[in-house]
């Protein structure tokens, strides 16, 4: 993906004349410049904003452990049986066992694997667009340098600051669309869990025909939990067992 990208660039620079850059301010986005001998410049406007910095990958981490059990909550909660047919539902024995989420999180092994696949995929992406925003910020440094010794002339300074726009247009749209990919593999990945964590919770409630069974995770509502009513190894078991199975 790296070697598209730079192809990418390289490509833009045949297009911008020997000695181009653009003028940008202290955080490397376009800006408009005026001058003197150019009165048909057009007005360049910021192209680049604050959603393209990295920083958004490191402080909006997509796929944390404890954001995980909250969609498992969410999606065990919705997420509706379908009775099988020619067996009448059988009524539970009024009794309430529980799962710890946490240990769910820490301990299942497709939990690991999606969760690594995705950050490791996360990080790869932000290393690209990292490159390609210095890389942009270089050309935007250069043209502020020839366009301030005037050896650009003014349809030259047009011409830079077009392509450069048009390419940090380009960036973002790529950011855009990397986000969109990665959040799709994140809800994906939530999915698989929640299904899977609900049907083996199902698979061992056939030995406890409890009427509910709740979820919990540090930090939530439960205060308290009997022990006596814990089957969340069981569970993790069942998960595990399963797993590996598929593999």
């Amino acid at each position: 993906m790296e070697e598209i990208f730079e192809e990418k660039n390289e490509e833009l620079e045949n297009e911008v004349v020997e000695n181009e850059a653009t003028v940008v301010d202290e955080k490397g986005f376009v800006v408009e410049h005026d001058t003197m001998d150019s009165p048909q410049k057009e007005e360049v406007k910021p192209t680049c904003e604050n959603k393209c910095g990295m920083a958004h990958w490191i402080v909006e981490g997509l796929l944390a452990a404890a954001v995980i059990a909250l969609f498992i909550l969410h999606f065990a909660g919705g997420k509706k049986q379908t009775p099988v047919a020619q067996k009448p539902m059988e009524k539970g024995n009024g009794e309430v066992v529980y799962i710890n989420i946490d240990s769910i999180n820490a301990n299942y092994e497709l939990v690991k694997i999606l969760t690594d696949s995705i950050d490791a995929e996360k990080q790869k992406q932000a290393v690209v667009f990292q490159n390609r925003q210095k890389a942009l910020e270089q050309k935007a440094a250069n043209f502020e340098k020839n366009y301030s010794s005037g050896s650009l002339n003014a349809q030259q300074a047009q011409y830079a600051q077009q392509s450069l726009q048009e390419e940090s247009l380009r960036l973002q749209n790529d950011y855009a669309q990397a986000v969109e990919s990665l959040e799709a593999r994140y809800q994906a990945a939530l999915l698989q869990i929640a299904d899977s964590l609900i049907a083996a919770a199902d698979r061992v409630n056939a030995s406890y025909n409890a009427s509910y069974i709740f979820t919990y995770q540090t930090g939530g509502q439960l205060l308290y939990a009997d022990p006596a009513h814990d089957i969340t190894q069981e569970v993790l078991d069942e998960l595990n067992k399963s797993f590996k199975k598929k593999k």
